[in-house]
């Protein structure tokens, strides 16, 4: 399970994603759909770990991999 809480991320003065809560089930589709520039690829690059989020938790089943942090911008378990 994923689960998202709280996740904030910013470039400069642009604030992309804002206090995003969400919960992914294993075994579930689940989408994320929006407008273009609303923060999909962005919410998707921090959940994989290509960035790192501003605030907020990032949980995979239970565990925090948002304040991990190995290369500038990557999340990675240590």
């Amino acid at each position: 399970m994923i689960e998202l809480k709280g996740l904030c991320k910013s470039f400069e003065e642009k604030e992309v994603l804002k206090d995003i809560n969400a919960t992914f089930e294993n075994g579930k589709t689940n989408l994320i759909i929006g407008q273009s520039g609303s923060g999909k690829t962005v919410l998707m690059k921090c959940i994989v770990g290509l960035l790192t989020p501003d605030k907020g938790e990032l949980l995979y089943d239970h565990r925090n991999f948002s304040s991990c942090h190995v290369l500038p911008g990557a999340c990675k378990p240590d």
